[in-house]
């Protein structure tokens, strides 16, 4: 079995989990067998294009983000891997008192993302509290992503990252929509890294408001954060 072929099945039952969707139900949707589509997703069996898009359309991403790599990469030489982009997402749930992490996976072909928000670590992104499609609008240095909760149409999220001049792999960013506990409209200050953080007492710090955040909060009437410059 190729490489390529496992990885798409790794991807399949990802997804397909992230969707609480059943085997069955999704053999149903592409009008396979539950047996076949296990087959898929163990990669014992190669995807032809047509049941690719199939597939792809009945868990509501694009083909070539069932290509892109979600698990973390092996480290072999000499292996050919095609690249997507994937981004490490924290910020700070003061009513938990925990970071809460999540992993954002977009392809390099086009702009559509993928958001696992909250997961246990970044091994099961599958085991999200909540998954999210949308796109990616990049500019020279603001990122926005507008995202719909798989689950809920009604909500939606709004991501907005600078990125940093002296720390351009982490952008600092506020992520908007609406609290699954509270229902209603909330924002949070946010990083996102191209590399996995080490969930500290330093991280902690930098994802809670600091005065001057909430100086300029009240003397704006808006909500607004620095740029994080002294991570790490």
């Amino acid at each position: 079995m190729s490489e390529l072929t496992v990885r798409m099945g790794e991807n399949i039952r990802i997804y397909r989990r992230a969707n609480r969707m059943t085997l069955s139900e999704l053999a149903t949707k592409i009008n396979k067998s539950k047996a076949t589509v296990g087959k898929y997703e163990q990669g014992t069996i190669a995807l032809d294009m047509d049941t690719l898009y199939e597939i792809a359309a009945a868990l509501g991403v694009s083909p070539f983000q069932l290509m892109v790599s979600l698990l973390p990469e092996k480290k072999e030489k000499g292996e050919p891997r095609l690249q997507g982009e994937r981004r490490y997402l924290y910020l700070y749930d003061g009513r938990a008192s925990r970071i809460l992490r999540s992993l954002l996976v977009s392809g390099q072909e086009d702009d559509a993302v993928t958001l696992f928000y909250d997961i246990p670590s970044f091994t099961e992104p599958q085991r999200c509290r909540a998954l999210y499609y949308g796109r990616r609008q990049k500019h020279d240095f603001v990122t926005n992503y507008i995202l719909e909760n798989q689950s809920n149409g009604v909500e939606h999220a709004f991501l907005c990252v600078m990125r940093s001049l002296d720390r351009p792999t982490e952008s600092t960013g506020l992520i908007s929509g609406i609290s699954s506990r509270m229902l209603l409209p909330v924002s949070a200050k946010c990083i996102l890294s191209e590399a996995v953080l080490p969930e500290n007492e330093e991280l902690t710090e930098s994802l809670l408001l600091t005065k001057e955040d909430i100086r300029l909060t009240r003397r704006c009437n808006m909500f607004i954060v620095e740029q994080i410059s002294w991570l790490g």
